[in-house]
């Protein structure tokens, strides 16, 4: 049985020193020179995942009115690259969790210090959920962006706090739909 590589050696470019980089870690420095390796450079092209949050299973779920189409169409487009967080599964209801298919489902084990000081603008604290989905992008590197209909957290997550290659995704269902060109 093949084992899948979780970490790998690689040369330093500007000091020529061996360093091993972690899979799970998005970019990596050099603990000696301080240059950044990039994900994609070292582990190659890694498919990107998207999380959902609560609000989007919940209207494609209850069939709501307005919103419900375009989260219907998110779970019956975008099946392969659907992902979500254990904190969201937990905030929905037996029926909700039997109408949607997740690619997987992330355990967050634990929340750093920088998400758990995150709060709204009104200094109303983040929800459990959704501090578990940043939390959760932070540490997959396979995470591309964030299916929400929260407007506060495109506000809430400053740039500096997810770091990626491409412009990470922060947008309602209609919008990734028009993303994936599917609307």
């Amino acid at each position: 049985m093949k084992r899948k590589r979780r970490s790998m050696k690689v040369t330093c470019p500007s000091c020529k020193r061996r360093i091993k980089i972690r899979k799970k870690e998005r970019n990596t420095k050099c603990n000696y020179c301080d240059h950044e390796f990039q994900y994609s450079k070292c582990f190659g092209k890694i498919d990107e995942r998207y999380l959902v949050d609560t609000n989007i299973v919940i209207y494609a779920a209850n069939n709501d009115h307005f919103l419900g189409e375009h989260c219907k169409q998110v779970f019956n487009n975008g099946a392969g690259a659907l992902v979500t967080t254990d904190a969201v599964m937990n905030e929905l209801s037996l029926r909700q969790r039997d109408h949607m298919h997740f690619t997987k489902i992330y355990s967050v084990k634990g929340i750093s210090p920088e998400v758990a000081e995150l709060h709204y603008d009104t200094q109303e604290d983040l929800s459990l959920a959704d501090k578990s989905l940043i939390q959760c992008a932070i540490d997959h590197p396979e995470i591309a962006g964030i299916i929400t209909y929260d407007k506060d957290i495109s506000n809430v997550v400053p740039a500096r706090l997810i770091k990626s290659e491409k412009k990470f995704f922060i947008g309602n269902a209609e919008q990734f739909l028009k993303k994936i060109n599917r609307l």
